[in-house]
């Protein structure tokens, strides 16, 4: 049986101006179910930033690098379960960028060592290693070089499990880089409460964070994930919700989610209550907190 379905992918045009212009492809797709379903899944996984695209827009419209928002350094020999180690690597691997785009290098070799004792424990070994290390070490004064090789690594390690059928934990992978990188965001913008970049940054996770549900929601896990991060995020759309969708210009042409679906709109911008981003942190803040007090 063939299915037609018309989907989405997101091209996230984060300027420094006030106003953040979303680009909207369509395309349509006519194949067996499955293959339907792969393609969704792709287009999902690709329409989220990654790790060091996140760092790389953090570090051109933010303050100073603040150790503080790192994740705590914690005791790997603890972890047993493939899915906890996954979300983990998500998390390391937003840390891992943020620290080598500052050029903040005991900070990147740390983080570095453990996404690799991390990655051995998915038998991710022949992805990221003590080779890998050696290519950082051997570029540790060349941002752009490094960025190439750490950008690479995530997107191998996220094909690799994809490949041997691991798509939970790729999807964990995504979320965890997710989460830490709404977590550096929101807790740079508490720092600078007047960098309206940031508040940018973080508005375009409303529409992210759908596309992050629908990808995180389309595999099972175990109690704990379920309980202490899926669940959580899925209410974290009440939070995104108070966010008002201004439209703005009818000239220009972009997307607004309405009635549970995305449609093509004029060009919008998002507008923070006083509070709102204090809540975000807040929010995101407690499911980090999920990982380290309920997931390790």
């Amino acid at each position: 049986m063939k299915n037609k379905i018309i989907y989405l992918s997101f091209l996230l045009l984060l300027s420094c101006s006030s106003n953040s212009e979303k680009t909207i492809v369509i395309e349509e797709v006519e194949d067996d179910t499955t293959v339907i379903e792969n393609n969704i899944l792709e287009t999902i996984y690709y329409s989220i930033p990654s790790p060091l695209e996140t760092t790389i827009l953090l570090k051109e419209k933010g303050p100073k690098f603040s150790k503080d928002l790192l994740f705590p350094t914690i005791e790997l020999n603890n972890i047993s379960q493939k899915q906890h180690v996954a979300l983990l690597l998500g998390v390391l691997s937003t840390d891992l960028n943020y620290a080598m785009i500052y050029e903040k290098q005991s900070e990147t070799n740390q983080l570095l060592e453990q996404v690799i004792d991390l990655a051995k424990l998915i038998n991710l070994s022949s992805v990221i290693n003590d080779e890998t290390k050696n290519r950082i070490d051997q570029n540790i004064n060349n941002k752009d070089s490094m960025q190439i090789i750490i950008s690479d690594t995530f997107w191998e390690i996220d094909n690799s499990l994809k490949s041997n059928e691991n798509h939970d934990l790729a999807a964990l992978l995504v979320t965890g880089g997710w989460i830490q990188g709404l977590y550096l965001a929101s807790g740079l913008s508490v720092l600078d409460s007047t960098n309206k970049a940031i508040e940018d940054i973080i508005a375009d996770q409303k529409i992210v964070h759908e596309n992050l549900i629908n990808l995180a929601t389309s595999f099972e896990y175990n109690s704990d994930i379920n309980d202490y991060i899926i669940t959580p995020l899925i209410e974290f759309k009440e939070v995104f919700d108070l966010i008002e969708i201004q439209e703005l210009d009818a000239d220009t042409t972009t997307i607004i989610f309405k009635d549970n679906e995305y449609e093509l709109g004029n060009y919008i911008t998002f507008n923070f209550r006083d509070g709102d981003l204090k809540l975000i942190h807040s929010k995101i803040n407690l499911i980090r907190e999920n990982i380290l007090t309920q997931i390790l």
